[in-house]
């Protein structure tokens, strides 16, 4: 491990109850306290539900489905969300729909308005709840894909106009690919185009931002760490934050995307290898304000259908200074 470097430890997570490409948990009752009971251990205050609807082919999928609890204590896993979020004392950020056929049919105003309807309509629903303090803006692209900017920023503004109480949060990509789609944008070029066309029109609407880090592997030759980008990326996106009155996190990947030519699936991401954790907590801790992760549930938790999730648990407790057994107590 490297030495002298002061790690932020994880304080939330993401919670996928609809397409976890990171894996299927089919949790009960049981495994979901289990699980809350270990984000309290480990101090993660924050819960993100990052979509809770998604429709792709005209088949529309909700975390309000009846059929989603096999148990009495929630009728749906959006309710559940809800209630353990304040058993646990977390804050809730609840997401919204995201639909692939408007977005393929370059349809974003529509994409626009189904969103807006669906928070009017959920909001209300679970306001009452003490935790519930922010709104996610789900959509995730690239700046010219979809007209992300375009539905992102509508999004926001109306979240902040209707319900100003609440935090807003956005987690875009960075690293993301030009629009040849041939080549990846710089640092440089990442910042100046959200600058000119997203972030200065949102100082005041967006209050927290946590780029997706996408960096796959840590490089070492012969015993010299060497140098990712990542210390770049953060500096000159936190300058640029700082500038929108904008508060920088980081959206630690707890998977790794799979690497060319290992015969991996494209679209199936498996829990990260420990040291590549470890590498993007060191680069982001000097820079942030925070670091969530997507996401402890299908990457991290002892009741996911990877193997070794349980020794990542068990290697991160170690970097910040906590002790492992305690996972043997809480999932038995």
């Amino acid at each position: 491990m490297l030495k002298n470097v002061e790690l932020k430890p994880i304080t939330g997570t993401f919670i996928n109850m609809l397409v976890p490409d990171t894996g299927i948990t089919n949790n009960g009752l049981k495994e979901w306290e289990q699980d809350f009971q270990m984000l309290k251990v480990l101090g993660m205050d924050q819960l993100f539900i990052i979509r809770t609807e998604f429709e792709q082919n005209g088949v529309c999928l909700s975390a309000e489905d009846p059929r989603s609890t096999t148990w009495e204590e929630d009728d749906n896993l959006l309710d559940m969300a809800f209630r353990l979020g304040e058993k646990y004392d977390m804050s809730v950020y609840l997401g919204g729909p995201v639909s692939i056929s408007n977005l393929h049919k370059g349809d974003w105003q529509k994409e626009i308005d189904d969103t807006k309807r669906y928070y009017d309509r959920t909001v209300p629903k679970y306001e009452h709840y003490k935790c519930f303090k922010g709104l996610y803006a789900s959509l995730e692209a690239l700046p010219w894909h979809f007209n992300f900017l375009d539905i992102a920023r509508e999004t926001l503004k109306y979240m902040k106009a209707n319900w100003p109480e609440k935090k807003t949060f956005i987690s875009p990509i960075i690293n993301g690919v030009l629009g040849d789609y041939s080549s990846h944008y710089t640092a440089d070029q990442w910042v100046d185009i959200y600058r000119r066309y997203f972030y200065e029109d949102l100082a005041g609407v967006l209050d927290y931002c946590a780029p997706q880090d996408w960096f796959a592997a840590p490089a070492c030759s012969y015993g010299e760490i060497q140098s990712n980008g990542y210390a770049e990326w953060f500096s000159k996106m936190g300058k640029l934050f700082d500038e929108c009155g904008i508060e920088l996190w980081s959206n630690l990947e707890s998977f790794q995307r799979p690497f060319p030519g290992h015969g991996e699936p494209k679209g199936v991401y498996r829990q990260s290898d420990y040291r590549t954790m470890y590498m993007k907590l060191a680069e982001a801790s000097p820079w942030v304000k925070r670091i969530i992760t997507y996401d402890y549930f299908t990457c991290m938790s002892p009741n996911t259908e990877w193997g070794s999730t349980r020794r990542l648990l068990a290697r991160y407790m170690e970097m910040i200074g906590k002790d492992p057994s305690v996972i043997d107590e809480i999932f038995v």
